[in-house]
């Protein structure tokens, strides 16, 4: 299934913006927040001030994000706005609610994994509505605008880690900006394959000397595209063809089950790829 065509319908971004926020705050609300981890971004920093004054930890990313949306809404428009700041209300509010019931875990490690990983998918999901939860994200948005082979959760890694280690100086510990470092990894990861995963595919590249034979089967049989290589091959010196062949996953067995049945002598060579665009894709 592909993530990013089915959230093009129009209530499948709002159930995902909904859903994900939702989410969201409530990684801040019941793990992160109570074991004051700082993972990064307005959210972290909201936990630093939520240890000051506290006003709510949803309550200060609502606040914070203000003067970033002003901004945003100069760069990327009216739409984006609107749908980011009804992203960053429900994760505010969702945080606070959130909040007031009892912390899943004490334990800050469980917090950071299970902390992260709920942040991680919520906020994809945010992503995927064409929103996103605000702070850092908005300033991930700008980056991308001009970056788009960059990596969203490697942009979040690198931005981010500088709030972790406030973290741990305003907490006067190094355990803690550990374990928010440790969050931030697994949000980090997380995000990428719900944002990257429906992307990822084979490249196969087919080394055959029964090329008329192969090829038919290929188109049909196992409906991949197949582009036809001339090579030489250098220990023989023989002529032979090449089959580079892009496709899904899941149609990657049907193929090499073709290939050892028609040519046992082939040699193929499968490379993972990331992203393909294209027809077909």
């Amino acid at each position: 299934m592909d993530i990013y065509r089915l959230a093009r319908g129009r209530w499948t971004r709002v159930i995902f913006l909904v859903g994900g926020s939702v989410i969201f705050g409530a990684s801040l609300g019941l793990l992160l927040s109570p074991n004051r981890l700082a993972t990064g971004g307005i959210a972290g920093i909201s936990v630093l001030l939520d240890r000051l004054l506290s006003l709510g930890v949803g309550t200060y990313t609502i606040l914070l994000n203000i003067p970033l949306l002003v901004i945003s809404a100069v760069v990327l428009g009216r739409q984006f706005v609107l749908r980011t700041s009804a992203a960053i209300v429900l994760c505010g509010l969702s945080a606070d609610r959130f909040a007031l019931l009892s912390p899943l875990t004490g334990d800050p490690l469980l917090a950071a994994v299970f902390g992260g990983t709920l942040m991680g998918i919520g906020c994809g999901l945010v992503f995927l509505s064409g929103a996103t939860t605000g702070g850092t994200d908005i300033v991930t948005k700008l980056i991308l605008r001009r970056h788009p082979h960059f990596q969203t959760g490697r942009i979040f890694l690198a931005i981010d880690g500088t709030v972790c280690i406030a973290g741990g100086i305003a907490f006067k510990s190094l355990t803690l900006s550990m374990y928010a470092f440790i969050g931030l990894f697994i949000f980090s990861k997380v995000l990428d394959t719900v944002l990257y995963s429906s992307e990822k595919a084979k490249l196969v590249l087919i080394v055959t000397d029964r090329s008329r034979s192969l090829l038919p089967l290929l188109l049909s049989d196992a409906n991949v595209g197949c582009t036809v290589i001339s090579v030489r091959k250098g220990y023989s010196g023989s002529d032979a063809d090449t089959l580079m062949c892009a496709m899904k996953k899941h149609r990657f067995h049907a193929v090499r089950k073709l290939v050892e049945q028609t040519d046992d002598r082939a040699f193929m060579l499968v490379l993972d790829t990331n992203e393909i665009y294209g027809e077909g894709f």
